[in-house]
């Protein structure tokens, strides 16, 4: 499938993936070798790895909500600022469901090449997320 630029494609992986829990258009949306350089412990750093940590965080937040507020491109590469929104309601690795609601910001940059996404550098603010999960005061 083609796409309309970086952007378009980076806004449909966001609303589809991540928002709509389409996990099947992981295939369609990133490369064969796919890199995330920021992948969280014990997550590999590759295709089926951001499958699986859309998975985890679909399971934990299943009312998980993406909400772009900034992004600019350059046609090769997209830098988003969003916020996710969501309640705990299922595990989060070793965190068990706590019923909170919370909300953070992640700032995340991805590069495309031939209608994939290639590479993914992300930086979240885990401070904040763990002081609403109540894991740090």
């Amino acid at each position: 499938m083609a796409y309309n630029g970086a952007q378009d494609l980076v806004n449909l992986m966001i609303e589809e993936i991540q928002n709509h829990k389409k996990l099947e258009l992981c295939d369609e949306l990133f490369a064969e070798n796919f890199i995330n350089y920021t992948p969280p412990a014990n997550i590999a750093n590759n295709r089926e790895g951001i499958r699986q940590v859309f998975s985890m965080t679909h399971v934990a937040f299943p009312d998980g909500h993406i909400t772009v507020k900034d992004q600019i491109s350059d046609g090769k590469k997209v830098w988003t600022r969003k916020v996710f929104a969501g309640t705990l309601t299922g595990a989060l690795g070793a965190i068990a469901p706590t019923g909170k609601t919370i909300t953070y910001e992640v700032i995340d940059i991805l590069s495309v090449q031939d209608d994939k996404i290639t590479e993914h550098w992300s930086v979240i603010d885990r401070l904040n997320l763990m002081r609403q999960l109540g894991q740090i005061v």
